[in-house]
């Protein structure tokens, strides 16, 4: 079955024709399928696996029995006999069937009953690659259309700037140095943009090697890989790879089918016994006279070599070397696809600090520049300040645009090394299940003792800058004012110890009024989009002297608690330190509790429990000096 819809699929293809050609924005698993149905190592590999399906019924053609038919029909002339010139006629059928040949037919058809699944496991192989490769270049081709874009508005910026200096060169306020550097500084900006479309012209000629046609006009953005399911560790990542990737498994069962060529190989040191049973039947006899005979017959036939020269023994040394060459590609295969997923999932978890980063450097240096140039056009800014800002804000948002792409290419290269970028592209269907599969390769070979799914820390956490945190306190060394805090103490943003604050006296909670502000991964940065959830407890404080917050900071369960306790704290502090400056109320009446990983919504260390547990909880109370000590109010 699952053979039979991989052949349609490829003998029919995926009904989208020769070409894609539409008024609406092409996707990219159009492009890929369309790729597919068309690529010519795609065609190679679906022709090597029927090639290897028909070697399998030639093997099981050793099972029946052989049926050979031969007839002669002769003109004799001789000088002796009484019939000196005649035409003699022979016919003879005979049937032999293999009874015992050492095992070499069995052998042989699971030899290639293994090879036709390796076949198989390539040909999905080769799937994934070219899956990987039109969308890699896919990505391409909008990421340098947009280059090109930041280019060309690069250049107008420049042009407008240029014609500004030249009108005034001209009326004698502008310095003619002002105006050869504009000029050198527009000369560079039109090379920037000869240089993207050069790069957007090589991405699409590999695009239409790939897919067989030029890029569509139109292409859907790949936002939605972001919302593609990651792994929560490397070693995760390894293990499902290890399981799913069909060049891993081809390889481990391609030492299968070799080690069956072993025992092929070993069958030349048994006899072979065949039934053999034959009728014939010829016009004259052994005198040449007309007198028609037939004979039949049926026996067994027995045959054991004794000597071959040598060459029994040399098929199974070869046999020996292929096998031992299989378990070297075997571990290369392996070691290939660790290396492949390490540096991916590197690569997708770097670029998750590294964006945000780039992305506020970006919409700063676009805050320059029109602040720039608007100081320029009053005299404030000379022309030197204001082309470097423009620099910058150019460079800034190439870095940031190649970024999120680099980004998307690195989940396409972690969803194809853990063979699951088909699809997810929904480029294959659910009838090709790998479960057999990968069933058995466990039960042969366990890749953990090749290469196992160990994780590369290039730098620790003592060496890395961005990281360190000697005292442990949350804030790193980088920005950390008091770099010896002692183990458990509650920090403000610069590392230095600070009180816990009072949380007043409290009796209960007033208006049963409650509000949950999400936050970020390792983040205690309060999103300005929550306030507005806050803004009730501002009329509540403002209304009610009675009335007190206490604000309860959360973290998920990931990571070391200590860590975890002190961000805790930094996130209540970020939310009860915004009531305070805008209630204007004291120090008594706003508390802030770090819980760390007390009190969580979700007990689990997941996406969606992470999510659910990063949070601060603020609750309006009624306060009573008579109460020393608050109690977790839900």
């Amino acid at each position: 079955m699952l053979i039979r819809i991989l052949a349609v699929g490829l003998a029919a293809g995926f009904s989208l024709g020769g070409s894609l050609v539409s008024a609406a924005p092409v996707s990219l698993t159009e492009v890929v399928k369309q790729a597919i149905d068309t690529n010519p190592d795609v065609q190679a590999a679906w022709r090597e696996f029927l090639e290897a399906e028909q070697n399998v019924k030639i093997a099981r053609s050793g099972y029946l029995p052989k049926v050979d038919v031969t007839a002669s029909s002769s003109l004799v002339r001789r000088n002796y006999g009484l019939d000196q010139s005649y035409v003699s006629n022979e016919a003879r059928i005979s049937v032999t069937q293999m009874l015992y040949d050492g095992f070499f037919t069995s052998s042989e058809v699971k030899r290639l009953e293994s090879a036709k699944k390796v076949r198989f496991l390539e040909l999905l192989n080769q799937v994934e690659q070219i899956s990987l490769e039109v969308a890699t270049a896919y990505s391409d081709v909008l990421l340098y259309r947009e280059l090109l874009l930041v280019a060309e508005d690069n250049l107008k910026t420049h042009v407008d700037v240029y014609k500004q200096i030249e009108k005034s060169a001209a009326a004698g306020v502008a310095r003619r140095a002002d105006l050869e550097q504009i000029s050198g500084r527009l000369y560079l900006a039109e090379s920037n943009v000869m240089t993207e479309q050069s790069n957007l012209h090589d991405v699409s000629s590999r695009f239409l090697r790939l897919t067989g046609f030029r890029p569509p006009a139109e292409l859907e953005p790949v936002d939605n890989l972001i919302n593609a399911e990651i792994p929560l560790s490397m070693e995760e990542s390894l293990l499902e790879a290890y399981k799913r990737n069909p060049g891993f498994l081809a390889s481990w069962y391609n030492v299968n089918s070799t080690n069956y060529g072993i025992d092929s190989a070993k069958s030349r040191y048994h006899p072979t016994l065949n039934l053999v049973g034959s009728y014939g039947s010829q016009s004259r006899d052994e005198a040449g006279l007309d007198n028609t005979q037939t004979e039949g017959q049926i026996g067994l036939q027995f045959s054991y070599n004794l000597y071959n020269g040598g060459a029994d023994r040399a098929s199974i040394r070869a046999a020996l070397a292929v096998t031992d060459q299989a378990k070297d590609l075997r571990d290369k295969s392996c070691r290939d696809v660790r290396q492949t997923v390490q540096i991916a999932y590197n690569d997708i978890r770097n670029l998750d600090r590294q964006i945000p980063a780039l992305n506020e450097h970006r919409l700063s240096s676009s805050r320059v520049r029109t602040a720039y140039l608007d100081q320029f056009k009053i005299g404030d800014r000379t022309l030197l300040d204001l082309l470097d800002s423009e620099n910058e804000a150019y460079e800034s948002g190439r870095a940031y645009t190649e970024a999120v792409f680099t980004q998307y290419k690195a989940i396409l290269r972690l969803m194809a090394g853990s063979g699951e970028l088909a699809e997810y592209l929904t480029v294959t269907r659910d009838e090709f299940d790998l479960t057999e599969a990968i069933r058995l390769s466990e039960a042969v070979y366990d890749p953990m003792y090749v290469c196992p799914a160990e994780t590369i820390d290039v730098m620790s956490q003592e060496t890395n800058i961005l990281i360190r945190d000697t005292d442990g306190d949350g804030i790193t060394d980088l920005w950390d004012e008091c770099p010896d805090t002692p183990f458990d103490t509650a920090v403000d943003d610069f590392g230095c110890a600070t009180q816990q604050q009072n949380t007043g006296d409290i009796i209960g909670v007033k208006h049963q009024s409650e509000v949950v502000i999400p936050f970020g991964a390792d983040s205690a940065e309060l999103d300005p989009k929550y306030l507005v959830k806050l803004e009730p407890m501002l009329d509540t404080l403002g209304k009610d002297p009675a009335a007190g917050v206490v604000v309860y900071g959360h973290a998920s369960l990931e990571g070391e608690s200590h860590y975890n306790m002190m961000l805790s704290v930094r996130r209540a502090n970020a939310v009860a330190d915004w009531l305070k400056v805008q209630s204007g109320s004291n120090e008594q009446r706003i508390s802030a509790i770090g819980l760390g990983e007390d009190k969580p919504l979700i007990n689990d260390i997941s996406p969606e429990a992470n999510l659910a547990n990063r949070r601060v909880e603020a609750v309006v109370v009624v306060l009573n000096s008579s109460i020393d000590s608050p109690e977790y109010i839900n």
